[in-house]
């Protein structure tokens, strides 16, 4: 059982699964933080962490000597940058604005470039840039994943099935290599379980209206022992009661949606690398009535009716839509009290009417015209967070109006 517990801890660590590639957090047992992903990892023996900064912890005695170097702000990264404005470490201001960045040489090297935390009996610094780390996973205190934003409404989600026949699902939250497995849950409670009780777990896309392969930041590599290499997605792995690791086996799908069955024996190494088909979605925070559209703002307005026609102040229009071509696809987000609105919105091209009881020539449509001549619905959409997003295409140029009859509301804008 010992030699499967170590298989096992090392293969669930090489699928830590994220919903962006620098929320995980490697917490070390001498005080270092890594922020990145698993890249690589050989079963039993070592892994390889990528990162776009770290925190790392050294012991005083490897320390040499420390160089200190003002850096000005105009010739730091604009990562650098950022993180001196963020964390007021900018002394001066104006062209002799700088940040204080060090050079540490060690008994191993020089590190240049770096920001020192901590001095006395360790040494702490911090470095914003891609490094590589090779590391066992004995030095591993904990690893912690950052939750998805709220309005995030890509990713995957992790649902694991145990020996006692319960099943739990959520976000990937960390884990404690080779004991326990967390999950963040709807209701905002961290579930933590005994990782050795893991009969199955999948990965599962959570927008039903993307691809499996547009919501993972990460794609999964498998190297088998005939040499030759599987890359997808991991979407499950199942373990079985043995003490070895010959029946356990692993299904891995690929982007054209044909699945494959792997046993865990057969794998030499697994690696991750940077997803090119991801393609995430952010939601947008609405109050019920207000709109968007192609993520812009609109006001709405109340219309009145004239001689039975819908009339529409067209005089303070804000949005304009420049057209790239024939259709134009436009995209309109809200959130109603009754999704049953939806249906009622009527998109419409404005026309002018000369009224001549009032002598006057005013913009509108008639019932006709929206009965007649709205513009179809291409598609709709409703997120975890009741937004709805409707998409249309537009063919000609002019006016248009989006129109709800449930409030007697419209919200105008101009396609040029």
């Amino acid at each position: 059982m010992k030699i499967k517990n170590l298989l096992f801890a090392a293969f669930l660590c090489s699928f830590v699964s994220v919903s962006a590639q620098d929320n995980l957090r490697l917490f070390l047992k001498d005080g270092s933080e890594l922020i990145g992903y698993i890249s690589r990892q050989r079963p039993g023996e070592n892994f390889t962490f990528t990162t776009n900064s770290a925190i790392i912890s050294l012991n005083n005695d490897n320390v040499k000597s420390i160089i200190d170097n003002n850096v000005k702000i105009k010739d730091l990264s604009k990562e650098w940058a950022q993180w001196a404005k963020d964390n007021n470490a900018i002394i001066n201001s104006g062209d002799n604005a700088y940040l204080v960045l060090s050079n540490i040489v060690t008994n191993n090297g020089s590190i240049n470039g770096v920001r020192i935390l901590e001095k006395g009996v360790r040494v702490k610094y911090l470095e914003i840039k891609s490094n590589t780390y090779t590391l066992s996973w004995d030095t591993i205190e904990v690893i912690k994943a950052d939750r998805r934003p709220k309005l995030q409404i890509s990713g995957i989600n992790r649902k694991y099935k145990l020996k006692s026949g319960m099943e739990y699902e959520g976000e990937y939250a960390g884990e404690v290599p080779g004991q326990t497995l967390s999950l963040y849950q709807n209701n905002g409670v961290i579930f933590v379980f005994n990782r050795d009780e893991v009969l199955k777990d999948n990965r599962y896309k959570i927008n039903p209206n993307q691809e499996l392969f547009e919501q993972s930041d990460l794609l999964d590599i498998v190297q088998l022992q005939s040499g030759n290499l599987v890359k997808g997605i991991i979407v499950e792995r199942n373990y079985s009661d043995a003490d070895t690791i010959t029946s356990d086996y692993l299904l891995i799908q690929s982007e054209n949606g044909n699945i494959q069955s792997i046993k865990l024996s057969d794998i030499i190494e697994y690696r991750k690398e940077p997803n090119p088909s991801y393609k995430p979605i952010t939601d947008v925070k609405l109050s019920v009535g207000e709109y968007m559209i192609n993520r812009n703002k609109v006001n709405t307005q109340k219309i009145k009716e004239i001689d039975n026609i819908v009339s529409i102040n067209i005089d303070s229009i804000n949005t304009i839509i420049q057209t790239k071509g024939s259709p134009t696809e436009i995209t309109v987000e809200t959130k109603f009290t009754d999704k049953a609105e939806v249906i009622q919105l009527k998109l419409v091209k404005i026309k002018k009417f000369n009224i001549k009881k009032e002598k006057k020539i005013i913009n509108g449509v008639t019932y006709e015209d929206i009965v007649k001549d709205a513009i179809q619905q291409k598609k709709i959409e409703t997120s975890i967070n009741n937004i709805t997003k409707i998409t249309y295409q537009i063919k000609e140029k002019g006016v248009y109006a989006l129109y709800n009859p449930a409030n007697k509301e419209a919200i105008v804008f101009t396609i040029e």
